[in-house]
């Protein structure tokens, strides 16, 4: 069952893809609010019998990535595009925390390992702020994403190599679908934006389940 549900998952990921090329608002609006809750059953389906704190923490992630893309489907709205950033937000925090407690120690910071998410957060920073009335909530979101891509990359010798590189290029693509996200909408706007975001968030968020599934206690 896992597996089916796993290339549902792709095919829809697929269909909203192409909804983005044709255009056809009608598919995205079909497509998109399909996207988390197969992802929701997938982390069901493959935890049968092994419910546990992190696959709670994981399904909720889930949920308010659901919440997100359905509120951001309205975005021409200021109102539903600051709360799909809010819910983002949590789902981000709930990932920070399933990452930092999947992993066999409370993982150490390490410097040199970071310094690349560093540096290119600080470059994004300096490239989109100021955004005008969305300066504070931007920068928080993105102080916490970063967080949680680097505590994707301090989790290495603390878990599997599988759990560890699947996690890691899953925050990766996250982070890259919103950086692409965020040049979009507050400084030069992108040619077929929406097929970017779409493809590097729906397999980032795939990456991130699977990573996180395959971390063994």
């Amino acid at each position: 069952m896992p597996n089916l549900i796993f290339w549902i998952y792709i095919i829809v990921s697929f269909a909203n893809v192409i909804a983005k090329i044709i255009p056809s608002e009608d598919l995205d609006q079909f497509t998109k609010p399909m996207l988390m809750p197969l992802l929701m059953f997938y982390v069901y389906r493959s935890s049968i019998g092994k419910t546990t704190k992190r696959i709670l923490l994981v399904s909720g992630a889930l949920f308010f990535s659901w919440l997100g893309d359905v509120a951001l489907m309205y975005q021409a709205n200021e109102a539903f595009f600051i709360a799909g950033i809010g819910l983002f937000l949590v789902a981000q925090i709930i990932y920070v925390i399933v990452l930092r407690t999947s992993a066999y120690q409370k993982p150490s910071f390490n410097l040199v390992q970071v310094i690349p998410f560093l540096a290119y957060g600080g470059a994004l920073f300096f490239v989109l702020l100021p955004a005008g009335d969305f300066t504070i909530p931007i920068s928080i979101y993105g102080v916490v994403i970063l967080t949680m891509v680097i505590m994707a990359r301090l989790r290495e010798g603390n878990t599997s190599q599988e759990s560890f590189r699947l996690a890691l290029y899953g925050s990766i693509l996250f982070v890259l679908s919103d950086s692409i996200l965020a040049f979009n909408a507050f400084h030069t706007a992108i040619p077929y934006a929406g097929v970017f975001i779409m493809s590097t968030y729906c397999a980032a968020q795939l990456l991130l389940v699977k990573g996180l599934l395959k971390h063994v206690e």
